[in-house]
């Protein structure tokens, strides 16, 4: 095997968006957001499609790796979000 063939694939932040659901847009906000069940969860809005979410602990994993891929303003949006969404869970 080549030297190629053992590296890892280096993630981008399409790729990590599409593992996660999301689509690869501009977001206009990231919220937590109570959803019929009564459950927290992170909103993510777009101006040009329909809103997504996902659990906190989902969007929790994607903070590092978007620090990883130079995200810093995006992870930071998410961990606000999560933060908000445990503690408004805890109330």
């Amino acid at each position: 095997m080549s030297e190629a063939e053992h590296r890892p694939l280096k993630l981008t932040l399409p790729a990590l968006l599409f593992q996660n659901g999301l689509p690869d847009l501009p977001t206009s906000l990231i919220e937590p957001h109570r959803n019929h069940a009564g459950v927290w969860r992170i909103k993510f809005n777009y101006d040009t499609a329909e809103p997504l979410s996902m659990s906190a602990d989902q969007a929790s994993t994607m903070i590092p790796l978007l620090q990883e891929l130079g995200e810093a303003e995006l992870a930071d949006e998410i961990g606000i979000a999560v933060n908000s969404a445990t503690r408004y869970a805890s109330m």
